[in-house]
């Protein structure tokens, strides 16, 4: 069965008009809507900003595909509502055992965003969150077309989605020290990125999905030359964080060429589910709505993860 993204939207640090948002140096933050624009004013006060970003992308989503209940909501997110999570073990940890709001930790649960979702469509549909760390929306796609595939639904809303706040920033900055001074890291990001999937002809079709079971770049090497030479209309965007530490992307950009990639991360930084923004990056491309001046009008896209100690990833998207 041949799957299409028919519509997509995201709230990323990159944009097409307002330029990219980068904070400190090595932070990547959101460049963020008008919410009350888009979300009742009365439920963004008890909205955290995740779930504000989250709820605003599908909307926006479901708007340009002109759907009003999908059929299934499928969500994927590495580390879930981080600051409601941080709010709620801060006060954990409070010396004056103080009287703890049990609000933060009902909100920090990973699926929260799914569920704020299919309240606000009143939909009470299949509702799946994945929270595979860096694989999370690649699981998460991978549900989607099984269950399209399947023929009992036809339409799916599917987004990634993660947040940075403030705490995340401070700890994991001390952890990459070592490899931003090496190696040029990018920095650390956010964002969130939902698509209209079915069955409808639209100009991006989702060719294949690759979930090696190996951490070797074979599967994604045999890909590469059973299915179509790569040449002028094909660009590669590699996972890569902004360092050559990781000998898959050296290997993938001595055998395509560095004119036919692009490190994605360098627009949207690095966080669990970047590959959402990827996905809509491709999309975006292939429909000419965002152009880069390594590779013009290209008719394929692959999506490469090379993770360290984890399985490879390709997802190869086409234009129509």
């Amino acid at each position: 069965m041949d799957l299409y993204i028919n519509a997509t939207s995201s709230i990323s640090a990159f944009d097409s008009l307002q330029g990219l948002h980068v904070e400190n140096a090595d932070r990547f933050t959101c460049n963020e809507p008008d919410y009350k624009l888009i979300i009742d004013p009365r439920q963004l006060r008890r909205m955290s900003r995740i779930m504000r970003m989250g709820l605003a992308s599908a909307i926006k989503t479901l708007e340009i595909a002109n759907v009003q209940t999908p059929q299934a909501v499928i969500t994927a997110t590495g580390l879930g509502c981080l600051d409601d999570t941080g709010n709620f073990l801060v006060k954990m940890c409070d010396p004056d055992n103080r009287m703890m709001n049990p609000t933060a930790f009902i909100q920090s649960i990973h699926n929260t965003m799914g569920g704020q979702i299919a309240m606000h469509l009143k939909s009470n549909c299949y509702n799946n969150t994945f929270t595979q760390d860096l694989l999370s929306f690649e699981h998460a796609l991978l549900d989607t077309i099984i269950l399209l595939e399947e023929g009992s639904i036809q339409s799916v809303l599917l987004g990634g989605i993660d947040e940075l706040t403030e705490l995340k920033h401070e700890l994991t900055s001390r952890l990459f020290k070592a490899q931003k001074e090496s190696d040029g890291y990018y920095g650390q990001g956010e964002g969130s990125a939902f698509f209209s999937i079915s069955g409808v002809k639209s100009p991006v079709k989702i060719e294949t999905l690759i979930l090696s079971q190996h951490a070797n770049h074979s599967d994604i090497r045999d890909y590469f030359s059973n299915h179509f030479a790569l040449g002028e209309k094909t660009l590669v965007l590699t996972g890569k964080s902004g360092g050559n530490s990781d000998e898959a992307y050296k290997l993938t950009e001595q055998s395509i060429g560095t004119k036919s990639t692009i490190a994605y991360k360098k627009y949207c930084g690095d966080y669990p589910t970047s590959c959402a923004f990827a996905t809509w990056l491709a999309s975006e491309i292939l429909t000419q709505d965002v152009v880069f001046d390594t590779i013009s009008q290209p008719q394929h896209v692959l999506i490469y993860h090379a993770y360290p100690d984890r399985p490879h990833t390709l997802i190869h998207l086409s234009g129509c």
